[in-house]
């Protein structure tokens, strides 16, 4: 193993926990150990037990007493607070870009983001697909000089992705249906159709959750703070 400093393990160990909750590999409500996950990541203790601070801050993991340390739940009301942030922020956004004259690379590299995205849906690759639907959205934060704003939502957006993952697993025909949005929102904001990328963000995030009641039905002691 490199020769890491004690807080660039307890970053390590921080993302690929991170990482692990929100694919799901660690379930919402799952008791778990230090000493498991320190096999799992092969850090030692004080890293974990550092990133496992951070994450129980953060309300990822519970520590109930005499009981034991819990992944947290997928919160509903941080998913509906969360999406409805990134809505507002990301339609503001899309608008910007609708008003740029996209250079040659621009284009060509949104053209290869679609393509990428297209490639890992044909591979039934899914946290590759889901890293490229990541870079699409990102790309127009760093277009219009809000790459800020992009990697703050994503501190408040944990929630919310740990929603999408359970979401885009399941629901693997959405896929082609993100891609075709994503292509739909491109067009219109090199067309510099300001109301139509607007109007195309709105429906693009809105339909994230589209399937939220059959998910829950799906896995009901996957969440809580359900209405």
């Amino acid at each position: 193993m490199p020769n890491y400093s004690r807080n660039d393990l307890t970053g390590q160990a921080y993302d690929i926990i991170l990482k692990k909750i929100i694919d799901a590999e660690y379930e919402p409500g799952q008791k778990i150990s230090e000493k498991k996950i320190e096999d799992d990541l092969q850090i030692g203790r004080t890293p974990v037990r550092e990133a496992l601070l951070q994450l129980r801050q953060e309300r990822l993991i519970n520590v109930i007493p005499q009981s034991g340390t819990y992944i947290s739940k997928i919160d509903l009301k941080d998913v509906l607070d969360a999406r409805f942030v990134r809505a507002s922020v990301e339609r503001r956004i899309m608008r910007e870009a609708a008003t740029l004259k996209l250079t040659a690379e621009q284009l060509a590299d949104l053209d290869r983001i679609i393509e990428n995205e297209k490639r890992t849906r044909e591979n039934d690759d899914f946290p590759a697909f889901l890293d490229s639907d990541d870079i699409f959205h990102e790309y127009f934060y760093k277009l219009t000089n809000h790459q800020r704003v992009w990697d703050w939502l994503k501190k408040i957006n944990i929630q919310f992705n740990r929603f999408r993952f359970l979401r885009l697993k399941i629901q693997k025909l959405s896929w082609q249906g993100l891609i075709e949005e994503h292509e739909a929102i491109y067009d219109a904001i090199k067309a510099n159709d300001v109301n139509e990328a607007d109007r195309l963000t709105a429906n693009h995030m809105h339909r994230m959750l589209d399937e939220e009641e059959s998910l829950i039905n799906s896995f009901p002691d996957y969440f809580s703070n359900i209405d």
